[in-house]
């Protein structure tokens, strides 16, 4: 029964084949980082020693919207809300320029 439907789904087209007019794009790595994105990573790192941080503008360019995920053994034990309430200290700066802030964080 099984086989009769999985021979009914369609097959995705090659790479090299233009007949479908599939369109694909491969992606080996995250864009790298403009100036102000690594500026705010500076920060993050500094204060925080982060063993994992991810800083990207999420606004399309123009900085007024970033996802932050952040995970540091300075968040160990602290509720999620503190931990938050941290990161927001540490940027007040320049999350006073923001329109919004997409924040993650994990003590480990």
């Amino acid at each position: 029964m099984w086989r009769g439907v999985a021979r009914s789904i369609p097959k995705p087209a090659l790479l090299g084949s233009r007949s479908r007019g599939v369109a694909l794009r491969m992606y080996s790595s995250a864009p790298p980082m403009d100036d102000y994105e690594k500026k705010i990573f500076e920060i993050l790192s500094e204060e925080l020693s982060p063993k994992n941080l991810s800083v990207r503008d999420v606004s399309g360019g123009c900085g007024s919207m970033f996802a932050i995920e952040v995970e540091s053994s300075k968040f160990k034990g602290i509720p999620m809300i503190k931990q938050h309430r941290i990161v927001n200290e540490v940027l007040k700066d320049e999350i006073a320029k923001w329109h919004g802030l997409q924040l993650k964080t994990k003590g480990v």
